[in-house]
């Protein structure tokens, strides 16, 4: 292969790069503790019970916080495939492949070929994307719904075929059944105000199907809701009015069931956006040369094409901007219109290759090495890695095991040892549970962080030998069978903590 030929074929490469890495990752990287785990956990209990109405967040408790779609898509791939992190995460993967294919088909259509190839590296090589492409959680469904809506609304306008208008109220469709009206809210404004913006708004009444769109939306998605609540009723109030206003009006909101609020400052969503993108949104930097008029000029040209973008990449971000309870991926539905307009950018000749842009080498190779630093931290130093997963502790376990032996953790849940035993695990706070527990037939296993351990009782602690740990996360200790048992010892009366 020549150099003019690696050149030409560099792209498509170095997509090609990262989407293997993805894959090599979802194989055999760990689900992580807390919120990958806890929707692979879910989605295992759903394959478990056969119950794939109620999601449950433990053996017959109700997970509300969220539609099933996401859930629906894990368990249908362990279904396929098993219990294992390839089940629980390829259809997820599809989906974000999906997304990609809607963005480069974009991209091609309104810039050309290679800009298709361009606009889908940019978005794969986000580490936002890069993550959550693969990652059991519910934001890669909201995603597809999104990109889906504002991709064919845009098309449907502009005079595409039919189905383009109904493949507007089919992503709302998917956006509902995996994050609520949240998807609403996140894909109609932009669209709204790019419309009157552009002084298209009389011809969009021709242009989608409204009336037969959306009864296709509601047919889509509304039955799941009715069968939810008549299932779990109570249902409804706890997700349309904790999970959409409470959650992020309501700073450290002490009202959800499942987990706990994330409490920021104002504003916070905009540096997870900057993170979530980086290296290739510092390509703006250098790319961006318009101000006043010749801004102006770039988003009302080619049927307002800038202008659209914008509105999709900005109103995401701005929406949550006052929010004070938010996480890292909220940013996720803008990475999409971001991807896009750095691909019109680097076509246009601001961006040469003397200036920092976003194709530019020195900029890919920082991507490159973003992704080459999580395969390594994910697969050969998990310890070190920044969310810790309990699959090292319960394959030792596992080994170390008798028939009768089990395994409790004794301080906060820990969703992965969950998922990797099936269900087999308990956990617990209470010492006097932890007793009777060690009391019963078998050897008990126990597992607990290192900062638990100054709140194990000392008659407790005595019992136990020391097994291994890893890093940071819990370690495991085995009952020892060397000392009387601790029939008659009443827990209550160990405290306070240390004596």
């Amino acid at each position: 292969m020549t150099v003019h030929t690696l050149r030409r074929h560099r792209v498509p490469l170095l997509l090609v790069f990262f989407l293997v890495c993805r894959l090599v990752l979802l194989c055999f990287a760990p689900h992580t503790d807390p919120s990958e785990s806890r929707y692979a956990e879910i989605a295992r209990k759903m394959v478990e019970t056969g119950d794939w109405i109620t999601p449950q967040f433990d053996y017959g408790v109700p997970f509300w916080a969220k539609p099933p779609l996401a859930i629906w898509m894990s368990a249908a791939g362990m279904k396929l495939f098993g219990v294992n992190e390839f089940g629980s995460r390829i259809m997820l993967f599809l989906a974000a492949l999906a997304v990609l294919a809607l963005v480069a088909d974009c991209a091609r259509r309104e810039l050309g070929r290679e800009a298709g190839w361009r606009a889908a590296l940019f978005l794969t090589g986000m580490p936002l994307f890069f993550f959550c492409s693969a990652a059991v959680m519910t934001d890669i469904a909201l995603l597809l719904g999104s990109t889906l809506t504002m991709v064919c609304f845009r098309a449907a306008i502009l005079g595409a075929p039919r189905w383009r208008g109904y493949g507007v109220f089919v992503g709302l469709a998917i956006g509902l059944l995996a994050k609520g009206p949240l998807a609403v809210v996140i894909a109609v404004p932009p669209m709204a105000a790019w419309l009157i913006l552009s002084g298209r708004w009389r011809g969009s009444w021709k242009a989608l199907p409204w009336v037969s769109g959306s009864l296709l939306m509601l047919a889509l998605a509304v039955p799941w809701y009715v069968a939810a609540e008549h299932r779990t009723p109570g249902f409804l109030e706890y997700f349309l009015v904790g999970e959409h206003w409470k959650r992020f009006t309501v700073r450290g909101w002490q009202g959800d069931l499942y987990g706990n609020a994330h409490p920021v400052l104002p504003g916070m969503i905009w540096v997870d956006l900057f993170l979530g993108t980086c290296p290739w949104c510092l390509g703006l930097l250098g790319a961006w040369p318009w101000r006043g008029e010749r801004l102006r000029r770039w988003m009302l040209e080619t049927d307002a094409r800038g202008l659209y973008w914008l509105l999709w990449a900005l109103w995401p971000v701005a929406f949550f901007t006052p929010a004070r309870n938010i996480i890292a991926t909220y940013p996720l539905p803008a990475l999409p219109a971001l991807a896009l307009i750095l691909a019109d950018l680097v076509a246009r000749r601001g961006a040469t290759a003397r200036r920092l842009h976003p194709g530019h080498p020195v900029i890919a190779g920082i991507g490159v090495a973003f992704v080459v630093l999580a395969m390594a931290v994910m697969l050969f130093l998990p310890a070190r890695a920044p969310k810790q997963s309990e699959r090292a502790l319960v394959r030792r376990f596992e080994k170390e095991r008798s028939p009768g032996d089990f395994l409790v953790y004794y301080g906060p849940r820990k969703y992965s040892a969950e998922f990797y035993t099936e269900g087999g695990v308990r956990s617990t706070t209470s010492a006097a549970e932890l007793t009777g527990r060690m009391e019963g037939p078998g050897r008990c296993f126990v597992a607990l962080p290192s900062y638990w351990m100054p709140l194990v009782p000392p008659p407790i602690r005595r019992r136990l030998e020391f097994v291994a740990s890893w890093g940071s996360g819990c370690s495991l200790y085995v009952e020892r069978t060397d000392l009387p048992h601790m029939a008659g010892i009443d827990p209550s009366k160990t405290t306070p903590i240390g004596n």
